[in-house]
């Protein structure tokens, strides 16, 4: 890129970050039943529909991208910038591990789909001798553009648990400690994993892995809190959540406050606080700029070593400007719309999530109004 190039669009993005910063108002485009978990900066939405992955885009419409030869299911759960999509799906796998190997007829996978390719399964692994490989379940969370998944395996014997990482010329590669819960819940695409490991078990912290070594980030208070990340971007910020106050047992943060923090690339960690009358939150994403979306609540679920925490309630957009919103308040009143989660943020500052309309369950897009959607085009 001339110099010239890099300086115009280092004048853009100040000036970008500036407008989303302000950004107040949203308009909201309807995807139908679709249930959104995220977005590409071309606003390539992916989801989930009656048991199956979909791509939803703006010129194509939704796109059911099908389920593995032999499965029943799809989930989608990440999409690139280059299209490419992970999830979750079943069906017939070879495993191998632990100097053996064995051929399951149904195993619950990671997948990367392609417009070029369609569905590939990614199979798991035999790990700690287990004597029932096939019944462990193997879930993709997460792909950068690089086509790097994470993810994390089910619980199984002696509750151990690992997250892993998969590349097209290296396979799966697992790591974090073994006892449950340990989730890798998202890649930069620097290669920067966060999510949440065992090594203070059994209360488990946030941890960034980079380049092999694993960085425990820390919690609101001391050891006996829990925390975990659940989000990155490519300036090494980090966001998910905390408890406000130690843990004495086991499953002690379920019925623990938690508050949605984030992490500074030196390791900071601030407070992001909740929504008034809350008294729980976590943050799911962030984006280039520093927008960051989760949730704010009185409820969670805490589907142990299972699926990462989740704070039930009211989306929110935090900046540094205008703080923690409820994004409810964002949009037209007359729109008919109840927001109740936001799953995606891009660059642009576009948000995905579920709702209801006039009481129907949709998914929706939310665009900035200074954002022109016609600038927008699909790889």
């Amino acid at each position: 890129m001339h110099k010239k190039s890099r300086s115009a669009l280092c004048v853009l993005l100040v000036s970008l970050a500036a407008t989303l910063a302000s950004a107040q108002v949203y308009t909201i485009t309807d995807l139908g039943p679709l249930s959104p978990t995220a977005v590409n900066i071309w606003g390539q939405v992916v989801g989930n529909l009656n048991g199956q992955a979909f791509i939803s885009t703006r010129f194509a419409g939704q796109k059911g991208l099908g389920t593995l030869t032999g499965g029943t299911f799809s989930n989608a759960a990440s999409i690139n910038d280059l299209g490419a999509v992970t999830g979750t799906a079943d069906g017939p796998a070879t495993i191998v591990g632990q100097g053996t190997k064995q051929v399951c007829s149904d195993l619950t996978q990671p997948f990367v789909w392609t417009r070029e390719n369609g569905m590939r399964g990614l199979g798991g692994a035999i790990l700690e001798n287990d004597a029932f490989p096939c019944d462990v379940p193997f879930y993709g969370t997460w792909i950068n553009i690089p086509g790097e998944v994470v993810g994390y395996d089910g619980v199984y014997t002696n509750n151990w648990q690992f997250g892993f990482s998969w590349t097209n010329s290296s396979g799966m590669t697992f790591f974090g400690d073994s006892f449950s819960p340990t989730f890798a819940n998202a890649i930069s695409n620097t290669g920067q994993i966060v999510g949440e490991n065992s090594s203070n078990a059994p209360f488990s912290h946030a941890t960034s892995w980079k380049n092999g070594i694993a960085t425990d980030l820390g919690t609101l208070g001391g050891s006996d809190y829990a925390s975990s990340a659940n989000g990155v971007n490519d300036l090494g910020r980090i966001v998910g959540w905390s408890t406000t106050a130690p843990i004495s047992w086991f499953f002690g943060w379920c019925g623990t406050a938690t508050h949605a923090v984030s992490w500074a690339a030196n390791g900071g960690i601030s407070d992001l606080g909740t929504l008034p009358g809350d008294t729980l939150s976590a943050a799911s994403n962030i984006n280039f700029f520093g927008q960051i979306i989760g949730s704010s609540g009185n409820t969670a679920t805490c589907d142990f070593g299972v699926a990462p925490y989740q704070v039930i309630g009211r989306p929110f957009i935090w900046t540094r400007r205008g703080g923690m919103q409820d994004l409810n308040a964002l949009i037209s009143a007359n729109s008919g719309w109840v927001l109740n989660s936001a799953t995606g943020i891009t660059i642009w500052g576009q948000i995905v999530g579920s709702g209801t309309l006039n009481g129907q369950s949709r998914g929706f897009l939310l665009t900035p109004k200074f954002h022109r959607a016609g600038r927008r085009r699909n790889p």
